[in-house]
């Protein structure tokens, strides 16, 4: 399991297996924030064996599942409150990473400079720049909101 970490809050994985979740715990996540929908996949590990088996080790579990590409504001604004408000570190996945990635940087737009999000998800091995212009437009959100 690769784990890639997007700022001091937030780290970013494929989705893990019901077996490595106590390798998170060991590291030390204290919750996990799943992106993906029921589901989404025939070798998908059930969400509810994964919920059950990351409480028994002592971690929070969240989900905003998600299609790829197809994030409302209510998506991004649960995103940003499972960050602000959880217990750190997180550990986020999805099938690859990149659904937690684009919402993370969704999410974090009003508050950083969009550049410097699309170097982030850079340096983890995630592409932004498809997603540059609606950061653009969630950083103007926040300009207007002042």
């Amino acid at each position: 399991m690769e784990i890639k970490s997007l700022d001091e809050r937030l780290s970013v994985t494929a989705q893990p297996q019901l077996e490595e979740l106590e390798q998170l715990a060991v590291q030390g996540f204290c919750t996990i924030l799943s992106n993906r929908p029921r589901g989404e996949s025939e070798d998908q590990p059930d969400p509810d064996a994964l919920k059950s088996k990351a409480e028994s080790l002592g971690m929070v579990w969240h989900q905003v599942p998600v299609k790829p590409g197809e994030y409302s504001q209510a998506d991004i604004e649960a995103f940003e409150h499972i960050l602000s408000n959880s217990r750190k570190p997180i550990i986020g996945f999805c099938r690859s990473g990149k659904r937690v990635t684009d919402l993370w940087a969704l999410s974090q737009a009003r508050h950083r400079p969009v550049p410097e999000l699309i170097e982030a998800a850079q340096s983890a091995g995630y592409d932004l720049e498809p997603l540059r212009e609606r950061l653009e437009q969630q950083a103007s959100q926040a300009v207007r909101r002042s």
